[in-house]
This record gives structure tokens, sequence and C-alpha cells, in this order.
């Protein structure tokens, strides 16, 4: 009798805590990982910080290094140099002059902080969609705190837009810091040709490619530190399209959220003069 009971009132420990590792050791569903990881996302990219950093871009025949602070205002930069090279005399008079415009006149900055909140906007709406274009699976093990997701697209979703269309086209990999559910690195390949109105109003190629990672600057901010896109294809008859570009960032520094365009200037030109300073230095040598 003894043995009995003590088997009764053990057993449902055991079982308890057996199904409480068992919870533990099972992931949770990828789709709902991913919900997560966008709302995080997006929250953060409505958080109130400015930063400065260093980009590396190349669009087509622009092959420049650019120091850049975001602003209130939207986001102001000064290029450096130019395929590989300090800029001469002439290349810096210019840029010069356009900082001094932008400063300056105004309502100059007007066109540039509304195409950057398009830009902001656009990339909000491809982000919402994520979760329900497409099925997430887990791709391998975890790596630390990291997690591969493969995606591809849902045949249940309806895109509403042409952007949509491109985008539910899309399968790829998504890796995640899956404690802190932040996004760390997403990489697609349009895996079909997508047609606009049949093709009569054009097309986007397939194995067209993109890639976005992500990297932790502070403790509670994330900044993008790569945008790699490779898109071809014609659309309204005769535009050609071609979204080929690549911009990698680095030396990420937080600067106040008071910062004027006048205080961006100068930031900016403390780093115009440093880099050339070191230019002339390896030069000397």
């Amino acid at each position: 009798m003894r043995l009995r009971t003590s088997v009764v009132v053990f057993l449902p420990c055991v079982l308890a805590v057996s199904a409480s590792v068992l919870r533990a050791q099972t992931p949770e569903p990828a789709r709902k990982l991913v919900a997560d990881v966008i709302y995080n996302e997006l929250h953060d990219r409505e958080c109130d910080s400015f930063w400065e950093y260093r980009s590396v871009r190349v669009a087509g025949a622009q092959n420049v290094v650019r120091e850049q602070v975001e602003t209130a205002d939207g986001p102001i930069f000064r290029v450096i140099e130019d395929h590989g090279n300090p800029l001469s005399d002439e290349q810096r008079r210019r840029e010069e002059r356009r900082l001094t415009e932008l400063v300056d006149r105004p309502g100059a900055m007007a066109r540039v902080k509304q195409e950057h909140e398009q830009d902001e906007e656009r990339l909000k709406k491809v982000m919402e969609m994520l979760p329900s274009a497409f099925i997430f699976e887990y791709d391998g093990a975890s790596q630390g705190e990291s997690v591969r997701i493969a995606f591809r697209p849902n045949p249940a979703f309806v895109p509403a837009s042409y952007e949509a269309r491109v985008v539910h086209a899309l399968g790829g990999t998504l890796t995640v810091n899956q404690r802190l559910k932040r996004m760390i690195d997403m990489d697609g390949r349009l895996v079909e040709r997508v047609d606009f109105g049949y093709g009569i109003l054009g097309h986007v190629e397939k194995d067209g490619t993109f890639e976005i990672r992500r990297v932790q600057v502070s403790d509670t901010h994330w900044k993008t530190d790569l945008v790699d896109v490779h898109i071809q294809g014609k659309v309204l008859l005769f535009k050609n399209v071609s979204k080929d570009q690549r911009e990698s960032r680095s030396d990420f520094r937080p600067v106040s959220h008071e910062i004027s365009l006048v205080g961006a200037k100068s930031l900016l030109e403390q780093a115009g003069s440093s880099r050339n300073q070191t230019a002339m230095v390896r030069g000397g040598r």
C-alpha cells in the first residue's frame, strides 16, 4: 500500500516535469517567431534615435564612400571618396556648395525628407505583409541565439499591389536572434518571373536577388548595415527597371535627437577632414 501510494504521488510529478522539459525543448512555430520579429522591427523604426555612419554605395556607374547623419529634417550626407579615391579640390567644392544649399535654403531639404519618408513607408508595408505572404519553416538547428528560417510564397496570400506581387514571388531564408526576436539577415531570390498585365505592361525577371542585413548598435537599437539588390525587368512597355545596387554601412555613432542641419553639416565636415588627413598620410608613405 505504501509503495502504491508513493507511485500515485510520484507519477504526476514526473509527468509534470517531463511536460515542462518537453515544452522548453520545443521551439515556437516559425511563423509566430517571425511575426514577433517583424513587430519588434517595426516598433524599432518608430523610436526617436538618430545616427551617424559611414556607407559604401555602388549603384550603376556610382561607387562612392559617404558619411551620413540622420536628422529630424531627413538624412544628409557628404561624399568623401569616389571610386576609391579622395575627392579632388573641385569635387570637394561641389560637395560644399550642395551641402550649403541644403542647409541654408529654406525648403531645400523638403524633397529629401519626403523621399526618405516614402522609402520608410514602402519598407513598412513590405514588413507588415511578410508573416502572411510566406510559409515559414525552420532550416536547420539553432546556432547559439540565432536560428535560420526558410520562407516560400504562401499560395493563399493575395497581393494587393504590383510591389506586393514582386515581394510575394520571393523565396529564401531569414536569420533571426530568437532570444531578442530581432532580424539579423534576410536573403531572397525571385523564384518566378512576375508579369504585369499579362506581360503587356511589363515584367520583372526571375532569379533577381536581394539581401538585407541588420546589426545591433546599442542595447535597444538595430540598424541596417547592408542592402544588396539586383532585380532586372521592363515595366510600362519600354521603361527599364534596374534595381542594381549595394550599400554597406558601418561605424554607427549615436547623435543628439536635437541635432540641427547646421550641426549635422559640421559633423560631416569633421568626418571629411579626418578622411582627407588619413589619405594624405597614406599617400606620404
